[in-house]
């Protein structure tokens, strides 16, 4: 009992600083390039709710630039949408550090450089964005924003090369970390993935018309072909010219990030010619092998767990019900940057059908755990509501280390399974049994050349966490952090 007051009191006490989830999104010879870039955004909705922006040109000149805070539809109107003319163009939906969400970090991002306009939206994050800029502050280069994207904008700008590819080329040569990028330059419009791959990103076509994505369910709204996934290190340039292709010419190992299947990517959305939702199934089929129960009805944490519940419900044969419903417009709880915030998000976003689960055995099925207090409130309205018992299964293991490379994740201490012994994980959440995926059917089920370092601690990249330090100083307004 002692246990788990002194971890609730931390946890309601503790603010968390929040790191970049975005998504991309580019047309080529569109007739209407903004109404479908905006319905790409759209699509990609769930990949940032903080803000949007797009800009459009029918070549080098005139641009036509709108940007804002909020969702994609609060963004953009109609009216705005028929002033912003051109063919080509790029996007963004983004979730914002915290405390920085500005119009100066909106993206794309928007230069001028030798008469050319310049834009860029990126998703994931650069882990040494910091050193970088350090270096380019000292040689005179001058930073109107706090984000890691400005830089990468920076690196290609100082490229001498006149050619489009050789400056991208030039200018992610000593970028570190996850990157999918799509940028306007002139007339010209390219998309590039870090050499790892971190980060989904995709190449669409309809008619005369290409796009970029960073998921395929946002070719499906504007009715256009799936043509591939852009590979770990590819890039494409789409201009005049027609459609090139190239590399960074930068070895790594393909890492994509696994929790964009357990979590994030929508279930529609495909990698390596599966949809998500298919993964996520298998999820559940595995869960129930590792961690079978009796029960009377199998129910899901919606919306991210609904597969995976459809998994374990069918490898089971427990009915599955639903037990749980969610408010969509109340955002994304696991990404709320303050622990006060967070609590009562929970009760806006779920409701529990009473007669659904009371005097009834209920398996909840989740996706993940990360601080562990929207699923502990979730348990206890399963309670409130006359839940005879509660089996709470896990379709992934057990999340310990923060990612680096482009999800919100808190310190590594700040994890629920580092802060609370597993000897009492059953009773500090209150259920009745507790079991996760274990990490070699994860491996298994999304493929061994993936990122699980938020499981495991194993990085695929050095991280310099000096670098990750000053950064937080600057979000935090705490001392200078040229001295860190």
């Amino acid at each position: 009992m002692l246990i788990s007051k002194l971890i609730e009191s931390f946890f309601m006490k503790k603010i968390f600083h929040l790191k970049e989830k975005c998504g991309v999104f580019a047309a080529y010879n569109s007739p209407h390039a903004a109404q479908d870039i905006y319905l790409g955004l759209y699509a990609q909705q769930h990949r940032g709710q903080e803000g949007a922006g797009v800009i459009v040109s029918n070549g080098s000149s005139p641009h036509y630039t709108h940007k804002g805070t909020g969702l994609v539809t609060e963004v953009f109107s109609d009216e705005i949408l028929q002033k912003l003319e051109g063919k080509h163009g790029i996007g963004h939906v983004r979730y914002s550090t915290s405390g920085h969400c500005g119009s100066n970090e909106i993206q794309p991002l928007v230069v001028t450089h030798q008469n050319t306009i310049i834009a860029i939206a990126h998703n994931g994050h650069i882990t040494n964005a910091a050193k970088l800029k350090r270096e380019m502050e000292l040689n005179g280069s001058l930073f109107t924003s706090s984000s890691d994207t400005e830089v990468i904008l920076h690196k290609i700008v100082h490229s001498k090369s006149k050619a489009p590819i050789q400056k991208i080329q030039d200018g992610l040569k000593t970028v570190e970390g996850a990157y999918s990028l799509v940028i306007k330059l002139g007339n010209a419009i390219a998309a590039v993935r870090d050499p790892h791959g971190f980060r989904p990103l995709h190449l669409g076509k309809r008619d005369d018309a290409w796009f970029f994505a960073s998921e395929t369910c946002a070719f499906d709204i504007i009715g256009a072909e799936y043509v591939c996934e852009i590979g770990p290190g590819e890039g494409y340039l789409i201009s005049p010219r027609g459609l090139e292709s190239f590399k960074l010419h930068i070895t790594a190992t393909p890492s994509f990030c696994a929790f964009e299947l357990v979590y994030f990517s929508r279930p529609d959305s495909y990698h390596k010619s599966k949809s998500t939702h298919s993964y996520r199934l298998e999820l559940g089929r595995a869960l129930y092998e590792e961690h079978p129960i009796e029960a009377d009805i199998v129910t899901a944490v919606p919306d991210s767990s609904n597969s995976a519940a459809l998994g374990y419900a069918s490898a089971s044969g427990i009915p599955l019900d639903i037990g749980l419903i969610r408010n969509h417009y109340t955002g994304r709880t696991f990404i709320a940057p303050h622990q006060s915030t967070r609590e009562s998000k929970v009760r806006q976003k779920f409701n529990v059908i009473g007669d659904a689960v009371e005097n009834k055995r209920i398996v909840v099925v989740d996706d993940s755990i990360v601080r562990g207090t929207t699923c502990r409130k979730i348990i206890s309205l399963f309670r409130e509501n006359g839940a005879k018992e509660i089996h709470f299964r896990i379709a992934s293991p057990m999340v310990s280390h923060p990612c680096y490379f482009g999800i919100d994740m808190p310190d590594r201490e700040e994890f629920l399974v580092n802060k609370v012994p597993r000897n009492v994980l059953n009773s500090f959440l209150g259920v009745d049994s507790l079991g996760f995926l274990s990490g070699e059917t994860l491996k298994r089920v999304v493929g061994e050349n993936t990122c699980r370092a938020c499981f495991t601690g194993d990085y695929p990249i050095h991280i310099n966490h000096a670098d990750e330090r000053i950064e937080k100083a600057k979000e935090t307004n705490h001392a200078p952090y040229a001295h860190l």
